[in-house]
């Protein structure tokens, strides 16, 4: 039964693929830049997600001065500045930056 099922299951992955490739193959031999959908398509596929900042609460910010806020606490928390110098790897560190 188990090998029945997952030989069922790849045949409908398959099947799927092959509609999702076929469906997005007649989007694209449907666009023309006649009617601007060559462009708006162009304009969809290039478009870069920005995610926002993560929240401490977890929730999505919605104002900017959240997003700013969230911003600031998240740089705040992944850079610590150095407070022991007495670390042999800063102290290396600084005496390779000074002499270069």
């Amino acid at each position: 039964m188990k090998a029945e099922v997952n030989s069922l299951q790849r045949c409908v992955t398959r099947r799927l693929y092959e509609w999702r490739k076929d469906e997005w193959r007649a989007t694209l031999e449907s666009l023309d830049p006649e009617d601007q959908s060559l462009c708006s398509m162009t304009i969809w596929v290039m478009r870069v997600y920005t995610p926002s900042p993560p929240c401490p609460t977890g929730n999505q910010s919605l104002s900017d001065s959240e997003k700013a806020k969230a911003l600031a606490n998240n740089e705040e928390t992944q850079f610590k500045t150095v407070t022991d110098l007495s670390v042999p790897v800063v102290l290396e560190m600084v005496d390779v930056a000074l002499t270069s």
